[in-house]
């Protein structure tokens, strides 16, 4: 770099080819850049350039000469990844096997990709400074309960703060975060947005790729906004944005916007149970997650379920499904029967449509969307049965009033992780399910996908009355209107 591109941390040159050709983008020291656009306007593909995780094609980088190879980068591909290590049901049986711990994961080895059994000398003061930037990671993040945890029993929000410990032991220059926020609870969303205060004042360069305009964080000077792989806009932001921030940091002010979200109306008694947990207790080691819980749904009611990180959201789900084994150590009822060791599942999973982050991590990529529709249609013997074209057609339809329209021929992994999530939820909706359950289903969706998803989730509630629903959300904005019960767990 020249002496005046040596005042940048990167510089985006403008090229005829390439992606985002004909823009340009300076990042300066000094700044920190906020990135937003809608599903598909490519900003996960933008991280993962920055951090040199895909190719350039023809676009021109320069980065300033401290910061080449010093770039880390947090993405929801990521956990893709370590979820990929194992199977989709694996969370739930690892307790015992020798999968990696997090401990292991955010070791001085680890990070650093150290063969445990090479002998190196001289790097006693590099494990001490790794050891203080551990504890301080360890405060910020609330590492402490998940060091002796499997990597695959983590939730979706525990993994994302583990990624994001990671990133920062490797000292990086320059932190690269795709939807930092996603999946992490309102208290933890504060002291992330502290936690990136005192980086920028510390001097790291960060670039975040947000979806809502309330992400933003505090610390961010700039704005970057793309569309359909181009640079569409930039700005410079206004000063003392962090109000919101740290109103978000009270648990009880995030649960209050959801219950505000709440119909309440008199519980259908006469209606048969859909699910029934009679004092469940659920234990991984030590740490007691579900404890002599009781709950029962019943048909045509329409429960939120909430909690922190780690309170046992998913894995109460996971009893539902029965991919958790402790459903056959509890008493838990699905549709009136029991969990018999031995016996088909899939009498009773052919009527239950899901959405959740796990299964999208385990969806075949190679898979044409229009399939990934029609695959959530089971027979008894847990076969997808072959689609008609009535099915293909409601497939189809299902796809375009969720804003795809276009796809249908386009493979799964093709699309961003957004996208994708649309998809999952037109398959989970077009079985026509007696269960349906949400596991975060606006998790990585832009503003106006999450209100399109929320008009069909309304619709749905107001059509199918006969249909039990259990939604599981972290913000009041994505919680359809038409929701009546609420359950928490876990503690604030």
């Amino acid at each position: 770099m020249s002496d005046e591109k040596s005042a940048c941390v990167f510089e985006w040159e403008r090229s005829k080819s390439g992606p985002f050709a004909g823009g340009a983008w300076t990042f300066r020291r000094g700044e920190q850049w906020a990135v937003m656009g809608p599903n598909g306007s490519g900003k996960s593909y933008l991280a993962a350039l920055l951090a040199g995780e895909a190719p350039l094609l023809g676009a021109r980088l320069a980065v300033g000469e401290d910061v080449e190879d010093r770039v880390a980068l947090v993405s929801f591909s990521q956990q893709q990844d370590e979820a990929s290590k194992g199977w989709l049901q694996a969370r739930w049986h690892s307790l015992d096997d020798d999968s990696l711990s997090v401990r292991a994961f955010l070791s001085f080895e680890g990070v650093n990709e150290i063969n445990p059994f090479e002998v190196r000398e001289g790097d006693a003061a590099e494990r001490r400074a790794f050891m203080r930037t551990l504890r301080g990671m360890s405060d910020i993040f609330r590492l402490k309960p998940l060091m002796d945890r499997r990597m695959l029993q983590l939730s979706n929000g525990e993994m994302r703060r583990v990624l994001l410990a990671r990133a920062l032991l490797k000292s990086p220059k320059l932190l690269v975060l795709d939807d930092p926020f996603a999946g992490l609870d309102a208290a933890m969303r504060g002291r992330l947005q502290v936690a990136l205060d005192r980086l920028a004042a510390g001097g790291l360069a960060l670039v975040m790729m947000v979806r809502h305009a309330d992400e933003i964080p505090s610390c961010a000077t700039h704005l970057l906004t793309l569309k359909k792989l181009r640079f569409d806009g930039q700005r410079k932001l206004p000063p003392a944005r962090g109000a919101k921030a740290s109103a978000e940091a009270s648990p009880e002010a995030g649960y209050d916007a959801i219950r505000k979200r709440l119909r309440p109306c008199a519980r259908k008694c006469g209606a048969a149970p859909v699910i029934e947990l009679r004092g469940v207790t659920v234990r991984y080691g030590r740490r007691v997650v579900l404890d002599r819980l009781d709950w029962t749904v019943r048909a045509g009611e329409r429960w939120l379920v909430v909690g922190p990180n780690g309170s046992g959201k998913t894995t109460l789900l996971s009893l539902v499904t029965g991919d958790n084994p402790a459903a056959y150590a509890n008493d838990v009822r699905v549709f009136g029967r029991a969990r018999v060791p031995g016996e088909s599942l899939w009498p009773i999973r052919r009527r239950i449509g899901q959405v959740s982050p796990e299964i999208q991590c385990f969806f075949p990529s190679e898979m044409t969307c229009l399939d990934a529709a029609l695959s959530g249609r089971y027979n008894a013997d847990g076969g997808v049965m072959r689609p008609t074209t009535a099915a293909r057609n409601d497939a189809r339809a299902w796809l375009h009033r969720l804003g795809l329209r276009g796809v249908e021929r386009l493979p799964f992994g093709a699309l961003s992780a957004g996208r994708q999530r649309l998809v999952l939820l037109a398959r989970a909706l077009l079985p026509q399910p007696d269960l349906l359950l949400l596991d975060e289903p606006c998790l990585n969706l832009d503003t106006e996908s999450r209100r399109l998803v929320l008009g069909a989730l309304e619709r749905l509630l107001r059509e199918r009355r006969d249909e039990a629903v259990v939604c599981v959300a972290h913000r009041a904005d994505d919680v359809p209107r038409g929701f009546q019960s609420l359950l928490r767990l876990g503690t604030p």
